[in-house]
Formats: structure tokens, C-alpha cells, sequence
């Protein structure tokens, strides 16, 4: 196995090892797991249960720990592919210097610009390295995100009436973790036109995921002609629950069990809906434990 120095590591190297185990594992950081881009992927737990970050992973490939033999430790194949998305990511981020035209840069693609510039960096980069192919990928999904915005927002009217309650069937269409709020921006739309927009918690995201509909209940917070796009937008504060519509049928599942939902719960004829044959087997097991609950 190659031995680096690790304050002259290939640039190159280490981006190719990152999309690899980016690759096998998804997106997880010492903070929190990306929802995003974990899905399909290998669990990433270790013996006792605990995540392991992708920067911890990406150093262990370039410096193996001399306790575990050569043969117990975990290997990488690079492919061609995943030579070209390296090069690919390299060059996305380093358009970033284009964004210094028209304002100044943050400190974030600041630190990235310093790394994707260079020809070798030190083990002190790994991390930020580590988290570029999930970075690259929120790029491309808040860049589509921009686009389909842009396009609702020609048409787009506001909803509700501010400060009322209200309530929407919404499509889930972006969805963007803060890390500094450390919660989600759930961007939508309602009626194929209608953009709104909540916040929800990292610990009550379950998995609502982009394209899902849900049903959204909560109070109409402000009604504003944005900035960014020019159309009418509808920010709205979600009550604590709020339900994920299943494709397959009206069955749907919610973030908590409020009693008035279990009431309208009750008076659905759930063993119909059990025995009826477009319902998988797991579908099925989920409404039985519904009507566990409920008694």
C-alpha cells in the first residue's frame, strides 16, 4: 500500500477515495447523517452501532492503523467512474470563483476554492474533502431546484390567509438541511403552482423525502413576492404532525398521533383496506399495527 505524507497528499487521490466510499456508503459527518443521499447505500455503523463519519473512512484509507492487518482492512476499487465524477466534482467546485463576480464569498467556498486549486493538500483537509461529493450533490439539486422555482414562480399565488390555520395537499420539491438551525427547509407545491415553503426540525424529517405528497397543516406565517424568483411565495409553521400520503392507496402515516387523528383513524374500515388485494404485505402489517395503536 502507497505511504503518504500527510501534509502532501494528492489532491486527486484522496477526491477519487471520497466519491468511492460516497458511493458505498452515502453522506454521514461527525453532526449528522444526510438523509439526502443515504438512501441504497451500505450500512455505515460500526461493531457498537455509532456511524462512521466518511472523513474518518477517507483517513483511514490514506493512513491505516498499523493494528489491523492489510487483509482485515476495507478496500476501495476506483473506477472509471468514479475517476470521472472526481474530475467532474473538481471542476463544479471550482466555479465557485465565478460567484466572487457578483458578491463576496463565503467562508465556506472560500475553504473549498483554497482545496480544489491545489495540486496536494494536508491530512487537515480530509474532512472538507470528505464532504465534497455531498456538497457536488447539493450543488446539482439546489441548482434543478432553482430552475423548476423559477418556473413555478410565473404563475405562483399566495395560499391561505396569513396568520389562519390552514391546511395543504402539497409535492415535497427540495429539500435542504441548515446546518446552523440544524433543520430542514421543506420547499413545495400545491396545486402543481403554488410554492410554500416550512421549516421542519432534523429530528422530526422522518422520511419525507423530494416528490413525496404530504398533507401540511399549520398556520400561514407570511405571504411575500420573493427576491430571489419575483413570484409569490407562502411561508407556513407546521403544526408538530403532519402525514406522508402512500402512493399506493389513501392509507397514510404520521410524524406523531394526535387524538383527533386517531379518531378519524377509527372510523376508517381498516380490516377492508387489510384484505384488499392492492395492498402489499407490508402495507398490510402497517395498518395492523395502526389498529394496535388505536385500541
Amino acid at each position: 500500500m502507497t505511504s503518504y505524507d500527510k501534509t502532501n497528499i494528492p489532491l486527486v487521490t484522496a477526491l477519487e477515495l471520497s466519491v468511492a466510499i460516497h458511493d458505498r456508503y452515502g453522506f454521514t459527518s461527525k453532526s449528522t447523517q444526510d438523509r439526502a443521499t443515504a438512501s441504497g447505500k451500505e450500512s455505515n455503523l460500526d461493531a457498537k452501532g455509532n456511524p462512521i463519519p466518511n472523513s474518518a473512512r477517507l483517513y483511514r484509507q490514506l493512513f491505516p492503523s498499523a493494528k489491523v492487518a492489510e487483509s482485515e482492512r476495507e478496500k476501495f476499487e476506483i473506477t472509471p467512474e468514479h475517476v470521472a465524477q472526481a474530475c467532474e466534482i473538481r471542476e463544479t467546485l471550482q466555479g465557485f470563483s465565478f460567484k466572487a463576480i457578483e458578491r463576496e464569498l463565503t467562508n465556506f467556498e472560500q475553504q473549498v476554492l483554497s482545496v480544489v486549486n491545489s495540486d496536494t493538500v494536508t491530512h487537515k483537509d480530509l474532512g472538507r474533502i470528505a464532504s465534497f461529493p455531498n456538497v457536488y450533490e447539493r450543488k446539482i439539486s439546489q441548482d434543478t431546484w432553482e430552475e423548476r422555482e423559477s418556473e413555478l414562480a410565473r404563475n405562483s399565488e399566495f395560499v391561505g390567509h396569513a396568520l389562519a390555520r390552514a391546511e395543504f395537499d402539497v409535492v415535497v420539491e427540495n429539500v435542504r438541511y441548515l446546518s446552523r438551525t440544524e433543520s430542514y427547509l421543506i420547499c413545495a407545491s400545491e396545486s402543481g403552482k403554488n410554492i410554500i415553503k416550512f421549516f421542519v426540525p432534523e429530528r422530526r424529517l422522518d422520511d419525507i423525502a423530494e416528490g413525496d405528497t404530504v398533507k401540511l397543516s399549520g398556520y400561514v406565517k407570511k405571504q411575500e413576492i420573493s427576491k430571489y424568483h419575483g413570484g409569490q411565495e407562502t411561508t407556513i409553521k407546521p403544526r408538530k404532525s403532519f402525514c406522508k400520503q402512500l402512493p399506493s392507496s389513501h392509507i397514510f402515516t404520521c410524524s406523531s398521533i394526535t387524538t383527533r387523528t386517531k379518531e378519524l383513524l377509527a372510523s376508517i374500515n381498516f380490516f377492508s383496506l387489510i384484505l384488499a388485494q392492492e395492498l402489499n404485505t407490508i402495507e398490510r402489517q402497517n395498518m395492523i399495527n395502526v389498529v394496535l395503536i388505536l385500541k
